[in-house]
Order: C-alpha cells, then sequence, then structure tokens
C-alpha cells in the first residue's frame, strides 16, 4: 500500500514551489496587483508573472520619477509600482518628450561617446581598443543606468582594469563608461557591456539599451540621501555628462536611473551611494 500521508506531503510540496516558483518572474512581489489598478496607474500589466487569480499582474512602470518633478510637468504621480525611494513615483501623463537629440542608434556601435563628451567640455580619456569592445553591438540606447564601482578608497580611476577587462565570474567590459574622482570620464567600450544584469524593465535599461556608467567610489556607508561622499568635482562631472549623453540618444531624464532602482528583485543592488531624486533634479 502507498505511503498516503507520504504522497499528500510531496504534492503539497510541488504545488508550494509552483507559487514560489510563478512569483520570482514578476521584479517585486509588491507590483503583483490588480490589472487595472496597474492601468489607472500608468503602468503596464503582465500576464503570468504573479500567483493568484488571473487579474493579479505584474505591473512595470516606464515613466518613474521624482513626484513632484511629474506634478511640475503636469502628469499625476503614482506610488507603488516604482522601485527606489519613495519619491520615485510612477508618472501618468505629463510630457514624456524622450529627448531633444536626433541620435536614435540601432544595432550599432557606439562610437562617439568620447566626442560627445568632449563636446561638453569635459575631460576625456579614451582606452585604447574602445571603439570595437563590447559583447556585440546596442540594440538601441533607452535608457542610462548609473553606478559605482565599490573599488578603493583611493585612486582616480583604479577600478579601469576590472571595468574593461571583467572578473573571474563575468566578461568584460563591465559598463561604456567610467568616471574617475577628479572627475575625467574614462571611454572603455562602444558595445554591449555586462553592467545592469536583470532589470524592470530590460527593454530600457537591460544591457542592450542602456548605457551603463562606472563611476569610481568605494560605495559606503550606503545611502540614499545627499552626495556627502563623492568629491564635488566628480559628481558635477557626473551630472554633466549624463545630461550630454542625454541630450546626444534622446533619453528622458526618467530613464536615468540608479543601479538600485533599475535592478530586481528590489535591494539586490545599493548604487550609487547618491540620491538618485537629487541627481535627476539636477539633470532637469
Amino acid at each position: 500500500m502507498p505511503n498516503i500521508a507520504l504522497l499528500t506531503s510531496i504534492v503539497c510540496l510541488t504545488i508550494i514551489h509552483l507559487r514560489i516558483a510563478s512569483v520570482a518572474g514578476c521584479w517585486s512581489a509588491n507590483a503583483c496587483i490588480d490589472r487595472n489598478v496597474c492601468i489607472s496607474k500608468g503602468g503596464t500589466p503582465q500576464t503570468g508573472l504573479c500567483p493568484g487569480a488571473a487579474n493579479i499582474q505584474c505591473c512595470t512602470c516606464t515613466t518613474c520619477k521624482d513626484a513632484a518633478a511629474c506634478s511640475a510637468s503636469s502628469g499625476t504621480p503614482h506610488a507603488g509600482i516604482c522601485a527606489g525611494a519613495a519619491n520615485i513615483q510612477c508618472c501618468k501623463g505629463g510630457s514624456t518628450s524622450p529627448g531633444t537629440g536626433p541620435s536614435k542608434p540601432t544595432n550599432t556601435m557606439l562610437t562617439g561617446l568620447a566626442d560627445i563628451l568632449r563636446g561638453a567640455g569635459l575631460n576625456v580619456v579614451e582606452v585604447a581598443g574602445w571603439k570595437t569592445r563590447g559583447h556585440g553591438v546596442m540594440a538601441s540606447v533607452k535608457g542610462i543606468v548609473v553606478h559605482h564601482t565599490a573599488g578603493p578608497k583611493t585612486g582616480d580611476y583604479p577600478s579601469l582594469g576590472v571595468v574593461r577587462d571583467g572578473t573571474s565570474s563575468l566578461a568584460g567590459p563591465l559598463a561604456q563608461l567610467g568616471l574617475g574622482r577628479s572627475g575625467t570620464w574614462f571611454v572603455i567600450a562602444a558595445g554591449r557591456c555586462y553592467h545592469a544584469g536583470s532589470t524592470i524593465d530590460d527593454s530600457i535599461y537591460g544591457n542592450s539599451n542602456a548605457i551603463g556608467i562606472e563611476a569610481e567610489g568605494a560605495g559606503l556607508p550606503a545611502t540614499d540621501s545627499g552626495h556627502a561622499h563623492w568629491p564635488e568635482v566628480q559628481y558635477q562631472s557626473y551630472v554633466k555628462g549624463v545630461k550630454a549623453l542625454q541630450k546626444a540618444y534622446g533619453v528622458a531624464s526618467t530613464r536615468v536611473l540608479g543601479h538600485k532602482e533599475a535592478a530586481v528583485p528590489k535591494g539586490r543592488k545599493i548604487d550609487p551611494n547618491f540620491s538618485m531624486a537629487e541627481f535627476r533634479t539636477k539633470l532637469g
């Protein structure tokens, strides 16, 4: 006779495992909400990623921005479906122009990066071989993801070798651009780089569609307020460089995210250790 209790336990464990596995597909368990609520907040519901009834779907937002900035652009901010601090909310309506830049690269190497940054009056170092370096071409430039290296506490850009060549577990390049403590930009690669991992929307913030910037910084203490732990010259250069990239590639400030905001699951990353709301406000 089969052991009925054992079979029952196996069936129960299987069901539990399937339920747990199903929620892993959504970028956040908190984003599993009624699809109509999602739409009313300006989000996009995706089926098959959440447990429960069919109407409970994974809600993502591609217009996450500071709530005050959203209101200022005649939009309506809605909380609950964006990563990051509480003030980062889904902006429904208002001005969502992607920018003024004419460049919309598709399936190409970003060989104009050095000229874009130099044209903004920034100090630029072109790392040998950068124009052909990458894991293939970039599909597009729809987003910009900003990082810190979590590298050494001293030196202008000691993490260059790692960002360019990668590690034993992840092949380089790990970002197109690096930013030293002096405010100097290092142009490392023109192609696809492994900087983002899984994101809230890979069609915008994934490796194939977003420029990655690794700014030198120890990364501690982890904070989401101000930028007190960053040299002012580096921070101002960060803002100026990103603004130049936005203009060149037509990327709205709402699509400039910190890795801590773009990465899923939420909490997987802490970089950069400054306020992204303040950073985006400076971008305009």
